[in-house]
Formats: C-alpha cells, sequence, structure tokens
C-alpha cells in the first residue's frame, strides 16, 4: 500500500514468470470456490486478515489521502478502511481478472486495475523482484509505503507463497530510504514494513 501512491509505470508485454502464474492459478481456483469471502485470499482467517490491515493502517493519518493498494484482491482493504469511517482516494491493483472484476462489483466508487507489478522485471530470483518493486513503490509515494509479508520464521510455510526474511527486507529499504520501521508484533508469520517519505505527526 503506497500512501498518496501515483501509478507507477505500466506492465510489459512479457508472459508472467511461471511462479508468479502458479500463484494467479491459486487465487483463480480460490476464488471461485468462495466468492468474496475473505478464504477466496487464503487468509489462515477473517480474524488475521483484518488484523493485517489494522497494522497496514497504522502506518499514519490515512483519512483523505490517496492509496494504492498493490495486490488488492477483492478489495477488502478499502472496505476494511470504509468501516473505520477512514475515506479516502483509492485505486487497487491486482493480477488476476477474476479478483479485479469483483472488487470492482463491491465497490464501484473505487478504482481498480489488472496490473502485475512483478512481470516485465527480466528477474528469475523472487526476492530481487520484490525488493525491486518495494523501490518502486517508494518512488512512486508522496508520503509513505506499508507492505506486509509472511514471515520465515512461519513454522508452516506454504510453497505458493514466498517468505521473507525481515531483516533482510528491512536491511535493503535502508538503502534508499531513510526513515523504515518493521512491525513483528502482531502475528508470528508476519511482519510489516513501514517506509516513510514525510514522517507522520
Amino acid at each position: 500500500m503506497t500512501l498518496e501512491g501515483m501509478p507507477m509505470d505500466a506492465p510489459s508485454s512479457k508472459p508472467p514468470r511461471y511462479n508468479q502464474q502458479r500463484v494467479a492459478d491459486f487465487f483463480r481456483v480460490h476464488v471461485r470456490l468462495y466468492g468474496n469471502d475473505w478464504r477466496a485470499l487464503g487468509w489462515q482467517s477473517r480474524a488475521t486478515q483484518v488484523r493485517r490491515f489494522a497494522v497496514l493502517a497504522e502506518i499514519g493519518p490515512l483519512a483523505q489521502t490517496r492509496v494504492l493498494d498493490v495486490g488488492c484482491g477483492l478489495g477488502d482493504l478499502y472496505g476494511y478502511l470504509c468501516d473505520q469511517g477512514t475515506w479516502v482516494t483509492y485505486t487497487g491493483y491486482d493480477l488476476v481478472p477474476e479478483m479485479v472484476k469483483r472488487a470492482s462489483q463491491r465497490y464501484p466508487e473505487a478504482r481498480f486495475v489488472v496490473r502485475d507489478v512483478l512481470q516485465g522485471l527480466g528477474v528469475g530470483d523472487n526476492l530481487f523482484a520484490i525488493q525491486r518493486v518495494l523501490h518502486e513503490m517508494y518512488d512512486a509515494c508522496a508520503r509513505g509505503v506499508a507492505i506486509n509479508f509472511l514471515s520465515i520464521t512461519d513454522p508452516q510455510t506454504d510453497p505458493i507463497f514466498y517468505h521473507y526474511d525481515p531483516q533482510i527486507m528491512l536491511a535493503y529499504c535502508q538503502t534508499f530510504c531513510p526513515d523504515v520501521r518493521v512491525r513483528k508484533d502482531y502475528l508470528p508469520n508476519d511482519f510489516t514494513l513501514y517506509l516513510y517519505r514525510q514522517t507522520p505527526s
């Protein structure tokens, strides 16, 4: 999620890599099985989904900002913000057209776009690719980026999803962002990074 987000570069015309296709296929199957339910996104529970959203939203005051939600799924982050009375100008990107269609139907006042931000990077290493996207998200924001990851500390790793080392991700972000903070205090298998361009008041 980027605060005061600007659209990132359009994706390349190159086909998505195999692992990305596998992830997309996973979500296509699950959205057909579960519809708009949280299980379509592979969450462990509705409670863990909401907890992650709450931590993302704690990056700083969000009311009346522009939010770009990269990997928006069914638009549930936007729904969460609305439920909290936090009104934002929202754009969501997702690589699965079925997700984007459903999100647009659920929240017609928001903007949803089919986009795979990993496509066209020309790299085979997922860590390098996601780090490159993180840098691009930071370059595109006016105020900050909040992003959560599954952690390598998760004892139940799923081969469909990537897991990351919090210290490696923190160290990388510190190479280009002067104010990076990491949260590891909310779920045992998850961490969130806050990258600030403007320090919150």
